[in-house]
This record gives C-alpha cells, sequence and structure tokens, in this order.
C-alpha cells in the first residue's frame, strides 16, 4: 500500500454534471418567465402611484450553485492543501443587475492556526466592479460573473467559517445584499483501537492463531477505514469480511474495495492472526489506513507480538549416543531439562517412546523431592524460569549387537519424550548404543550454546564427557566440515585442546567430529568405536542478513590473519538517502563511501532511522581484512518504503591476485538471494542488488540478460589506501 493512501472519494462524472447543468438551466428560465411583469408604458420599470396591478421589471441576483450554504468537507486533505470553490452570479431578473462589491469576511477561530495563508482568501475578479449583468437566457451579454474562494487546510482540526457578501442593486435582497456561508465539515473522525498492543502469547509450532480488534470511531463523523498493511514481521496477517491476507501479500498491504464504514462512536471488528513457525519472538504491526485527518494517511499503527511470554524448554544434549559398551557394564549420561520462558514451565511426562530398547531407562535422582519415580500427568514437575533440572540415562547392554554387512554394529534406539506446555509441547531426544565385548574408548562432545546459532557465535566445545571403559582420555583431536564454499574455522587455542572455541561466522549447516585416545593407547574411529558427531546450524534471526565471502587463487593459506596475508574485499550496504561522486558515470550520483548512509569498515554501526533506537539501524558485525571473510551485515527492523543497496569493493589485493567473490541474502532463516562473480579485480566496484523493503527480495543492479554491474578502477576521493 503507497504510503500516501487517500480514502476513496466519488467525483462527480461528466455525465452527471451536465444533466445538474440542464437541470439548474431550465430552473432558472422557468424563474425568469415568473419574474416577468408589465411595466408603465415607458419601459423604465417603475409604477405609477396607486396601480396595485402594476409589478416593476426588477433585477434579481441568484447564484449557480443556487445553496446558501456551502460545505467543504476537508478531512482528507493534508496541512497546507488548497482547495477552491467557484460561485458564478447570475441575473434572473428582467433588468441589468449591477453587481456593485464583493466582499469576504473571515476570522480565524479560537485557537485556530492557519499558518502563512488564512483559511478563506478571496480570489482576484477577472472584472472591475460596479459590473452590469444581464437577463439570465436573454440575448444579451455577459450574463454572468464567476467568483473564485480559495480554502486552505490549517494545522489543526478546528471549524472555520466565512461569509461571502454580495451587494447589489436588486432590491428583494435585505440591504441589497446577498450572503452566502462557507464552512468546514462539522466534525471529524478518529480512528482509534483497542487492544493495543495485540499479544498472542505462546503459540505452538505450526498452529495459526487468530485475535480479535476492535476499530473504534472516537470521532464526531463516520469514518471510513480503507486499507491494512503488516510491517516488520511478514508472520502476522488480517482478514475480515471479503478480504484476507498473510505472509508477503500482508506486507505488501491491501486496500479495500468497499472501505469499512464506522460510525461516530461505534466501532468495527477485525481479526489479526499469527501464524507460528519457531520459538523465537514475533515483533510486527498491522498499520490501519483511513479519512483520520491526523493517522489516515501514514496509517495507523496497532502492536503486534507473539512467543515473547509463556514458558519455553530446551534440552541439552539434543542426542544420546552411549556407542559401544561393555555386555552388562552400566553407563549414564546426564541431560538437562531447562525453563527459559517468561513464565514456569511444567513437565507433564517424561518416558521413552513405544519400541525403544529395554537396554535403556532412567536415574531421576537428581530431581526434587516427589519426584524418584519422574514427573507424569498425575505428578507434574513446574520448572521455574532460567532454572534447569537433570535427568539420568542409564544403558545396559545385555548382548552384544549384532552387526551390518559393512561391520558396523546395529546400535539398541530408544526416544525420551519429553511432554510439557513449552512451544515444543512434545521434545523428543534420541539415544543409542551397542553391547560390545571389546573395551575402547567413546568420544562424546557437548557444544554449550546448542544446535541452532546465529552467525558471529563463539562456540564453546567440549570433550570432557568423554570416557574409556578402561583408564582416561588421555588425547583429543578435532574437525570440522564448514558449509560448502565457506572459509573454515579455526580451533583455538587448538584442534588437540579438550574444550576449544570456534567462532561461526558463515550461515549454513556445520559437521563437528571428535576422535579420543585413551591413557592405554586405544582410540576412537574403528567400527567398534566410531568417532564422534555433532551438527550446528548457523542461521540468522534479523529480517536482513548479508554475507560476503571470497576465494583468492593466488592465497595458498586463506587462514592466516593480519594485514596484507589475504586479499582485502569489502561489503557495503547503502541506505536510499546515499549519495556521493558519479563514478560510474550514469549521471546520478553513487551511493558508496558515504560517510552516513553507507555501512562500511569506517561506518560500522550508524544510525539512520528513529533516533537512539539500536532495532532500526544496520550494522557491519564482522570486517574482514586478510582474506575469505566472511564479512556479516545485519538489520532487525528495516524501515517501510526505502530501499537499500548491496555492494562489495575490492580494497586491495595485496598481490593476490583476481578474488571470487559470493555474496548471500537472507530474510531471517531463508536464503532470498545467493551471486557469485567470478574474477573481481583490484579496486573494482560491484552493485550486486537493492532490497524495496518491506518487500524480502532482492532486486539486480544489472538489467536482465546483462552481465553484473561492475565499475572498475572506484577510487572515491574521501577514501584512498596508501
Amino acid at each position: 500500500m503507497h504510503p500516501n493512501l487517500r480514502p476513496p472519494t466519488r467525483p462527480m462524472t461528466r455525465a452527471t454534471g451536465r444533466l445538474a447543468g440542464r437541470a439548474m438551466l431550465a430552473s432558472l428560465v422557468a424563474l425568469a418567465a415568473l419574474s416577468a411583469c408589465g411595466d408603465d408604458g415607458n419601459g423604465n420599470g417603475e409604477c405609477a402611484p396607486g396601480d396595485d396591478f402594476c409589478i416593476g421589471q426588477f433585477p434579481r441576483i441568484d447564484l449557480i450553485p443556487n445553496d446558501r450554504t456551502i460545505e467543504i468537507v476537508d478531512a482528507g486533505l493534508d496541512p497546507g492543501q488548497t482547495v477552491t470553490r467557484t460561485i458564478r452570479v447570475i441575473n434572473v431578473g428582467q433588468s441589468t443587475l449591477d453587481l456593485q462589491n464583493v466582499v469576504l469576511e473571515y476570522t480565524p477561530p479560537a485557537g485556530a492556526n492557519d499558518g502563512a495563508t488564512p483559511a478563506f482568501k478571496l480570489q482576484r475578479l477577472s472584472v472591475g466592479l460596479p459590473f452590469a449583468i444581464e437577463i439570465f437566457g436573454s440575448d444579451e451579454f455577459p450574463q454572468g460573473l464567476d467568483i473564485v474562494v480559495e480554502y486552505t487546510k490549517g494545522n489543526d482540526t478546528l471549524t472555520r467559517e466565512a461569509r461571502l457578501v454580495l451587494t447589489s442593486n436588486d432590491p428583494q435582497q435585505p440591504d441589497r445584499k446577498l450572503e452566502v456561508l462557507l464552512t468546514t465539515a462539522v466534525g471529524v473522525p478518529a480512528l482509534a483501537a483497542t487492544p493495543n498492543p495485540v499479544d498472542f502469547g505462546l503459540v505452538p509450532r505450526d498452529r495459526k492463531e487468530e485475535g480479535t480488534l476492535t476499530l473504534l470511531n472516537t470521532g464526531t463523523r463516520d469514518l471510513q477505514v480503507t486499507g491494512f498493511q503488516i510491517v516488520a514481521d511478514g508472520r502476522f496477517g488480517f482478514k475480515g469480511d471479503g478480504f484476507e491476507a498473510e505472509g508477503a501479500d500482508a506486507v505488501a498491504g491491501i486496500d479495500l474495495e468497499t472501505p469499512i464504514l464506522v460510525p461516530e462512536g461505534e466501532g468495527r471488528e477485525v481479526t489479526v492472526t499469527f501464524r507460528s513457525d519457531s520459538p523465537l519472538p514475533a515483533e510486527g504491526g498491522l498499520l490501519v489506513y483511513s479519512d483520520d485527518p491526523i493517522s489516515g494517511s501514514a496509517g495507523y499503527r496497532v502492536d503486534l507480538v507473539a512467543n515473547k511470554s509463556g514458558p519455553c524448554i530446551t534440552v541439552n544434549p539434543k542426542k544420546i549416543v552411549f556407542g559401544g559398551k561393555v555386555v552388562g557394564a552400566l553407563s549414564r549420561i546426564d541431560f538437562e531439562i531447562e525453563s527459559c520462558g517468561t513464565e514456569p514451565l511444567e513437565v507433564r511426562d517424561l518416558a521413552f517412546a513405544d519400541g525403544s530398547s529395554p537396554d535403556f531407562s532412567f536415574d531421576f535422582g537428581e530431581l526434587p523431592e516427589g519426584f524418584e519415580a519422574g514427573p507424569n500427568p498425575g505428578n507434574v514437575l513446574s520448572v521455574p524460569i532460567n532454572t534447569k533440572v537433570k535427568v539420568g540415562v542409564t544403558f545396559v547392554p545385555d548382548a552384544v549387537n549384532p552387526r551390518d554387512p559393512d561391520n558396523v554394529p546395529i546400535p539398541d534406539e530408544g526416544i525420551i519424550v519429553v511432554t510439557s506446555n513449552g512451544f515444543d509441547s512434545t521434545v523428543e531426544i534420541p539415544v543409542s548404543g551397542a553391547g560390545a565385548d571389546v573395551a575402547c574408548p567413546t568420544p562424546v562432545i557437548f557444544v554449550s550454546e546448542g544446535e541452532e546459532v546465529i552467525p558471529q557465535t563463539v562456540a564453546h566445545l567440549s570433550g570432557r564427557q568423554s570416557y574409556a571403559p578402561f583408564g582416561a582420555i588421555t588425547d583429543y583431536l578435532w574437525s570440522v566440515t564448514e558449509p560448502e564454499g565457506t572459509p573454515k574455522p579455526i580451533f583455538i587455542p587448538s584442534s588437540t585442546a579438550a574444550e576449544p572455541v570456534v567462532e561461526l561466522n558463515s550461515v549454513g549447516l556445520y559437521t563437528f567430529k571428535l576422535k579420543v585416545r585413551d591413557e592405554f593407547g586405544n582410540s576412537s574411529g574403528s567400527a567398534e568405536c566410531p568417532d564422534a558427531s555433532y551438527l550446528v546450524l548457523v542461521q540468522p534471526d534479523q529480517a536482513i542478513h548479508v554475507e560476503l565471502t571470497w576465494v583468492t587463487a593466488g592465497d595458498d593459506d586463506e587462514t592466516d590473519t593480519g594485514e596484507g596475508v589475504g586479499s582485502d574485499v569489502d561489503l557495503h550496504f547503502t541506505h536510499q538517502n546515499a549519495r556521493g561522486p558519479d563514478l560510474d558515470g550514469d549521471g546520478v550520483g553513487d551511493p558508496w563511501f558515504d560517510q552516513k548512509w553507507d555501512v562500511f569498515w569506517f561506518n560500522k554501526e550508524p544510525d539512520w532511522a528513529t533516533l537512539g533506537d539500536l532495532k532500526d539501524n544496520p550494522t557491519l558485525d564482522r570486517d574482514d581484512y586478510d582474506g575469505a571473510g566472511p564479512e556479516n551485515l545485519n538489520l532487525s527492523v528495516p524501515e517501510d518504503g526505502v530501499v537499500y543497496r548491496i555492494g562489495v569493493h575490492y580494497w586491495n589485493h595485496w598481490g593476490y591476485g583476481p578474488a571470487d567473490a559470493t555474496v548471500k541474502v537472507f530474510h531471517y532463516a531463508d536464503e532470498i538471494y545467493s551471486v557469485t562473480y567470478p574474477g573481481l579485480d583490484d579496486l573494482d566496484m560491484w552493485c550486486v542488488g537493492e532490497i524495496h523493503w518491506p518487500v524480502p527480495a532482492v532486486e539486480r543492479c544489472a538489467d536482465d540478460g546483462e552481465p553484473e554491474a561492475i565499475t572498475p578502477s572506484y577510487v572515491n576521493t574521501f577514501f584512498q589506501r596508501l
């Protein structure tokens, strides 16, 4: 919906105006006929004294339109906007009308703010006064005079009045004066809504929840609601009589074919919706467009929230792997249940799913008193906010497990089902283990941040829970498979540390593996004792996330760090306000390197939209200057109606030659655009594309069928490398 949306009006059609004019002409001719009278034979319109049957031939003033009160509806006008009304003076008498004076009388009401221009103003007449007007419908001319009154909307909602006073030689008008009252429409509509905000609470996964919103007219004239639009989060939607939208359609907005009429002092209900697809909090808004002179054109905002309150559950680890265990030996692995919401978590049941191996069982010894047998529907465990409880899982294999054709043990398996009042009402934890006749170490990976994180997360890995049937674990060896086409992360302090950390900067799936060795020299990695694997999915949680990576063939080691040891390619993200020198020669100032409206290495955290509100400002969260990247940009709450542009600049090749640059754009967890430009040369400026928010899509800078938009040797005057 266009932000300057106006309520629909129904203007008079040309055919309608023509018919109205004909009707007016007929009535005026008839009126002129009724005014016909005799005279005294001298043709001067005067009657002899005492002649009761004589009617003088006098002029008569009349108007087109012939209303004596003219109402101007200004609810849909912006302050300072001007409209005019034309009043035609005619003569329906039997002799010439002399229009002697035209005066507009206007005084602003108390408290009015007319600005520099009075609300009512008389435009200059096209003739001088007095002015003779001949009989309407006769053969003499002129037969009328147009008077134009100009009205300018003030900076308030007060009613204004003016009087147009016409003085003539019509003897039938009091004091020979005819008055016309001009007034703005009495009363204005005022839109309000309840409740505001609309809080859907906790909405379970894959469920669509509905809420009722009442649109109120607290003004003094009928309100017309003309359209709706969702902002910030497309999981919200709206519907009503004859319309419904969610997702991209709701973000684009709709104009109602038939406006919703809300009489003065009444309300009308519409429905707002939320479709839950993740436990992440949702914050958005519904813009309601109407003829409310205050909020109508910009849209009255109703805040919408969901999943910001209520219970939440997380379990860690999300998979329990015992590996190979000696037959008859008891092994134990603990898992935690955490209450992560704004209300206490209720664990309503904890059990193994049907078909689970009987070799697995629970140890509830660390639960609070009264739960020695575990929680169940008749004995619900309440976990306070930000609190964890620990449950043990034991495994006692009763036999050596058979092997598959590849000589890999076929493990015993089970599924732990945790039932609660959280977003995911049931959480399943797979469990596996195998009986073995040999003793070998079992690697166990624990990641403090869990299996789903956002870019730039520093993951804390631990192999401390690894164990061996006999003796201690003495050596650790970590490896990782990163998302395709992204730089390989580095284990700090090293890949042989028991608890390294690693920064996960690129979006995608990382697979961590751990090999261990015990004090007797036995190591994992065999069919009996496989290495441990742990998957971590990195996905953004922002409305716009841009990721730049690059590969430089001339750089043999893109993992080393320091200025000059790798190529330096930079990400740029600009606001539509950005302007600079026209270095690409297209006749329009370039947005790149604008020190306020371009986010790049020099301007990582600008304040663009609402002053002091960090959510509506983009941030360059990672600047990489020594090869491969990534460089990442995030924007939580983009501005509606703003065009953002994405660019890539090859700042310095440092002798390593051309780079293959890849840009990926995400809308929350969804990848909406991916492009690779092979062979980006030193100082090349690549205009990648534009985002016309609130549409979550990228439009190429280059025309369809044309190569990517590259400007070579791009050097801004204020940013030159030394």
